[in-house]
């Protein structure tokens, strides 16, 4: 899997969540392309992570956002397999949830998330939270394979 430095994958069930996320994305012309799975299903045959083999996006995702309440796989799920499987567990995965519940946040951390984002409804700036998150771990965070090899 090659690293494609302006991929990202948002996974959200809600309809409504993943618009105002591509919304505000174009609104403040974010240099990615977001690939988006609607539920952990696809989220497993999307990223290869059944373990049968096949699958998989073909390039490797610069960060993963990830939602916790969704049907059938939750994100808990999600994220415990992303950080078990050989080619996902080192990608940066951001947590974003309309729960700010203490035990939701330390669980997300406990299973390797590498940030917890609040979704906040905000009429002026919709989408705030995810251009801001999307912008860090993108054109901020530094990674061993974002440094060019002369420095």
């Amino acid at each position: 899997m090659r690293t494609d430095r302006s991929t990202i994958v948002l996974i959200d069930d809600d309809p409504d969540d993943v618009a105002v996320a591509l919304r505000a994305a174009r609104r403040e012309q974010l240099p990615v392309e977001i690939t988006v799975f609607h539920d952990g299903s696809e989220v497993i045959e999307g990223l290869g992570l059944s373990g049968h083999g096949g699958g998989g996006l073909g390039v490797r995702p610069r960060a993963i956002f990830l939602d916790l309440r969704m049907p059938r796989i939750d994100g808990w799920e999600i994220l415990r397999r992303l950080r078990a499987h050989p080619e996902t567990k080192d990608i940066p995965v951001i947590v974003q949830s309309w729960s700010t519940q203490r035990e939701d946040i330390a669980r997300c951390y406990a299973l390797g998330a590498n940030s917890f984002v609040a979704k906040r409804l905000t009429p002026g700036n919709p989408g705030f939270y995810f251009t801001d998150a999307v912008r860090y771990w993108i054109q901020l965070n530094q990674t061993p394979s974002s440094v060019s090899p002369q420095g």
